[in-house]
């Protein structure tokens, strides 16, 4: 989702980041959709706790200022990093 991408021989790194913020914007509007959000809870496809560190990365992203979408702040802004961790805690939330 919103991690940071391995390297690949042969791949430009800043593209493959600049691939994967475009992803992102994507996934705002559609898996980051709180219907969809609370589709996945009705599912038993995430847990209540997952669905509020959904909305949690949704307001993160929301609130984050349009000119940190770009590689550099992807990889070092703590705003970022704090989504980042948002998405882990997801994972992990879900492994309970």
């Amino acid at each position: 989702m919103i991690l940071v991408p391995l390297k690949e021989p042969g791949v430009l790194y800043e593209e493959k980041v600049r691939k994967n913020l475009e992803e992102l914007e994507g996934d705002y509007y559609s898996f980051l959709n709180q219907t969809f959000i609370e589709d996945l809870h009705q599912s038993n496809v995430v847990s209540k706790d997952g669905v509020v560190l959904l909305m949690n990365i949704r307001s993160a992203i929301e609130h984050l200022d349009h000119f940190k979408w770009n590689v550099e702040d992807f990889l070092t802004d703590n705003n970022w990093h704090e989504i980042r961790n948002f998405v882990v805690n997801v994972f992990l939330s879900e492994l309970k």
